[in-house]
């Protein structure tokens, strides 16, 4: 059997909602190993039934009287069930444990969490924003496991007990039919504790994982606002939150355990009342000599394997439904339909130029309050514009729209005649390098943080890139935990190890080495000092030459660069012009501008350059 293929592109299609189709979307292209898992679970029933069956030949055989004439007469059959059970069961099982242990538990598993985090990451943005991360990582890891482990109790425990409850039935009839009569009850006695415990099993199942999942998020998101939680002091009070979703995670398992154990203890009297009845009725049979010894003695044997089976299909049964929770929560996630997606047969965005137009463009995070209406604005190939607004005016939004954060709702944003709506989002945003205020990084190497602007980027392209962003002034003498330095040090979770400044040096690097024809500057140079300010804007200029560029900043003086400055109010264009033209209009821009000293807003951090004018302006 061929070895699988775990990073291979996903189906194409997408799972759907249904639990039956989500199990058939993710098992369908590993059919041939279930197919021989259930031909050798067949097979080690029968092979075990055979065991009871030995058991009653030889019971009859040692009972002779003539030792060696009975052997000649059975032989036959002795050895043709000692080849069933010495080579026959152990060759099977073997083969049921490679196809598990080899195929099943770490390839077919780990293919299903591949496509599973292939299908969260191609999420929209807006998906991530409404979950928790913990809560994602721990569906797309935990549902694939689940989702195996379902479909292998299926086979392992429930058709294992049927083959064998099967062969079982028809080995007691062939001997007397009503040896047969407690299996038949046994059976329907068995179907009626699932048919009363399964719902219940399956509906605390489901609020167990329900508030596991839940006490997972809260706990992850305790940890990664680790620092918030510790300078507010707000240890103690966030202990209760997490304390309180322990408990309501112990309640609910609570539950669902006590229904197990309600379960079991049917099930073992069931089990009881199966032995006990087969031996009465076995004996009763042997005494009025309508069966013979060996049938008693194969009969016994039969029930009790039988019997435990039960059990151990009941535990399988219980540990199914827990699953099948598992896995309805993960399907929330997994199976969530992308808000998000190209359109089919969607074309790459060709650059030529690098104009931009947004055309009456309407869009609103809710439909009650919309943000932009009939909203026009046009870039013209290698321009650079400022925007600039009171928080909240639609700047950052306006940016996320362009890279397809969000869909605009009504009209088009153009790019060289190219509709954004047309392209494949890969395409688009392959084309826009983005400098954002967020500095976080990439739990990985220095290395990686700024290869994933270009993965294929020249040794010449990246010390350039280290060289322009002034990475390579404190890169050299950083050194991890586990030893490694320069480049190979690894940056810690979400860039931690590293300082404000440093991390977007980084992210100016990553930019850099990218070299797109259209550049968003989203508060670019925020965390850095008045020197390493001064010198990456000299590297900036540099950058910006020939692209068009979309510039975000509090710090106007930043602005006075661009070529136009647009000022945008609740979503509107209230003005726009050159940074001279806007000073001299006496709107909002100049009124901002009255408001900062030396380039910083109220609240923010002091500019490294002196505006090209600046106002006469005194502190009250």
């Amino acid at each position: 059997m061929n070895q699988i293929d775990i990073a291979a592109a996903p189906p194409p299609d997408v799972p759907r909602s249904s639990l039956f189709a989500f199990y058939r979307y993710f098992l369908a292209e590993h059919k041939k190993i279930f197919v021989w898992l259930f031909i050798c679970g067949f097979g080690v029933a029968c092979a075990d039934a055979m065991v009871s069956v030995f058991v009653g030949k030889v019971v009859a055989f040692v009972g002779q009287p003539d030792r060696w004439q009975a052997w000649l007469e059975r032989w036959p059959t002795l050895v043709a069930l000692l080849v069933a059970i010495g080579l026959v069961r152990p060759a099977l099982i073997y083969l049921d444990l490679h196809l598990r242990n080899s195929y099943l538990v770490p390839g077919v598993t780990s293919r299903m969490r591949w496509i599973s985090h292939w299908l969260v990451v191609n999420q929209s943005w807006q998906f991530f924003q409404n979950d928790f991360p913990g809560r994602l990582a721990h569906r797309v890891m935990h549902t694939a496991g689940s989702l195996r482990e379902t479909a292998e109790a299926a086979i392992r425990a429930v058709w294992y007990l049927a083959m064998y409850g099967g062969a079982s039935a028809f080995l007691l009839a062939g001997a007397d039919w009503r040896l047969a009569l407690p299996i038949a009850g046994w059976f329907c006695g068995y179907g009626l504790l699932l048919r009363y415990y399964v719902p219940r099993l399956r509906t605390r199942a489901e609020g167990s994982s329900q508030a596991y999942s839940d006490l997972m998020a809260g706990i992850v998101d305790c940890y990664s606002n680790i620092l918030t939680i510790k300078l507010f002091s707000y240890a103690a009070t966030d202990n209760d939150h997490v304390r309180r979703a322990l408990l309501s995670h112990n309640d609910t398992q609570l539950r669902h355990m006590q229904a197990i154990t309600g379960f079991m203890t049917s099930l073992t009297l069931l089990n009881t009342a199966l032995l006990t009845g087969t031996g009465v009725i076995g004996v009763s049979l042997w005494l009025n000599e309508s069966i013979p010894a060996e049938a008693v003695a194969m009969a016994l044997p039969l029930v009790w394997q039988l019997a435990s089976t039960g059990g151990w299909v009941a535990w399988e049964v219980s540990g199914i439904f827990q699953n099948l929770g598992d896995v309805k929560q993960g399907m929330e996630s997994i199976a969530a339909p992308n808000t998000m997606v190209d359109m089919p047969n969607a074309k790459t965005l060709e650059i030529k130029a690098g104009a931009i137009e947004f055309r009456q463009i309407g869009f609103g995070y809710s439909s009650e309050r919309p943000l932009f209406e009939q909203f026009t604005l046009t870039l013209a190939p290698g321009e650079r514009v400022g925007l600039v607004g009171r928080s909240g005016a639609g700047k950052s939004t306006l940016v996320s729209l362009l890279l397809r954060l969000y869909d605009i709702q009504d009209g088009s944003i153009v790019i060289d005649g190219q509709s954004i709506q047309d392209v494949s989002m890969d395409s688009l945003r392959s084309c826009i390098g983005v400098v954002t205020q967020d500095t976080a990084l990439l739990h990985r190497s220095i290395r990686d943080n700024i290869m994933c602007g270009k993965p294929d980027a020249t040794p010449g392209e990246l010390e350039r890139a280290l060289n322009q962003s002034r990475v390579a002034q404190f890169v050299s003498e950083l050194q991890d935990e586990d030893g490694r330095t320069g480049l190979d040090s690894s940056a810690g979770e979400r860039g931690a190890k590293l300082s404000g400044g440093q991390r977007q040096r980084i992210i100016l690097a990553r930019t850099l080495l990218k070299n797109a024809p259209i550049l968003v500057l989203d508060e670019a140079t925020a965390a850095l000092d008045s020197e390493a300010e001064h010198a990456i804007q000299e590297q900036l200029d540099t950058l910006m030459v020939g692209k068009t560029v979309i510039t975000i900043a509090h710090r106007l003086s930043t602005l006075a660069r661009m070529d136009r400055i647009v000022v945008l109010d609740a979503g509107r264009i209230l003005e726009e012009g050159s940074h001279e033209q806007l000073i001299i209009s006496g709107g909002l821009y100049a009124s901002l501008w009255q408001h900062q000293t030396g380039g910083r807003l109220p609240g923010g951090e002091h500019s490294s350059f002196a505006p090209p004018k600046s106002p006469d302006f005194q502190i009250p």
